[in-house]
């Protein structure tokens, strides 16, 4: 019986593309800068030859997974999935793979997931959550996993931080609906009042103030982060006594719940009630109205994280802190 032929290792890649073998293992790899030419040489050794590296021995000997975990609330709304895109254009150039996790901002289920990924020996972990949960990656950070949270205002010691400026453009879209003249303003928010949600009422409550508008606690409303969330509370507010004329919901999704009920109602968008959104989801353009929100850049956001995770890996210190603000979309709902 013939022998089988010994697969190609990166021993023969080098020799057939006359470089070294740790400049095979920094083409691959991407984490070394090696000149386009001869990154050219060693696709084509590679190519002519057959080569598949050992993921698992390159694991073994660098300690490494090349894996990165996202951890956040609702991988269906819109603007996790652009989050996770932009992790991943960071991420697989440099030849990591992202897992994604959903916890439905279940603080029990977070900390379950956080505890799979430390067994996994993921390489890093991007957390986000509504609230503040400083507790869920404590355990990571106790491990050594370098660690980023999405969205949080307070960091945990060894935690990197993106946020944006929450209490700014919570600010921002009320002075907008004041300048458009309302003064019964409502807010749909989160259940728990902390993280972003929390910031963007603060944000809510400062521009009321600044245009001496009483602030009504009455037209707070908390419900679930969702679209039958966002229905709920428009209903709670429609039904009040004296029923806001203008209603800014602490997402896009949740925007377009309160539209669905605004819709049952038999209202007119924005002559009976404007609604406002936070984060600018493909869907705020899509849909009549088209609805008028402030914009963030979850692309963006998700390649700022994956930079900083890299750096973190590669043995950076967590001083990070990135702030990103938003902008206001005026579309039809506003």
């Amino acid at each position: 019986m013939a022998r089988r032929p010994r697969p190609s290792g990166i021993a023969d890649v080098a020799a057939r593309a006359g470089v070294s073998v740790t400049t095979v293992s920094h083409s691959l790899s991407g984490r070394r800068p090696v000149a386009e030419a001869t990154r050219q040489r060693v696709a084509e050794a590679i190519a002519e030859l057959g080569y598949q590296p050992n993921e698992l021995a390159r694991s073994m000997r660098s300690q490494r997974t090349n894996t990165v975990a996202l951890i956040v609330p609702d991988i269906t709304n819109p603007f996790y999935t652009s989050v996770a895109r932009g992790l991943l254009d960071v991420l697989t150039p440099a030849s990591y793979v992202g897992i994604v996790c959903n916890t439905d901002a279940d603080p029990e289920l977070e900390q379950k997931i956080v505890q799979q990924m430390i067994t996994r020996r993921v390489d890093g972990i991007a957390f986000s959550g509504y609230y503040e949960h400083h507790d869920d990656v404590a355990p990571a950070v106790a491990a050594g996993i370098p660690t980023v949270m999405l969205g949080h205002h307070s960091p945990a010691p060894g935690v990197d931080v993106v946020n944006s400026d929450d209490h700014a453009s919570g600010a921002d879209a009320t002075r907008y609906l004041l300048g458009k003249g309302h003064r019964k303003i409502g807010f749909i928010t989160a259940p728990a009042g902390s993280g972003a949600p929390a910031e963007r009422v603060r944000g809510y409550q400062t521009a009321l103030s600044e245009f001496g508008v009483p602030l009504n606690n009455n037209l707070v409303v908390r419900a679930p982060v969702g679209r039958d969330g966002g229905a709920e509370g428009m209903r709670a507010l429609l039904d009040q006594d004296e029923p806001p004329t203008a209603v800014i919901c602490t997402n896009d999704i949740v925007a377009i719940g309160a539209l669905d009920t605004a819709r049952e109602r038999g209202l007119q968008v924005p002559d009976d009630v404007a609604v406002m959104g936070f984060d600018d989801i493909e869907a705020a353009r899509l849909i009549t109205p088209q609805l008028t929100t402030m914009a963030y850049a979850p692309r963006e956001i998700g390649q700022a994280v994956a930079t900083i995770l890299l750096n973190r890996i590669d043995g950076a210190p967590a001083t990070h802190h990135r702030r990103r603000g938003a902008r206001l979309m005026v579309r039809e709902s506003a």
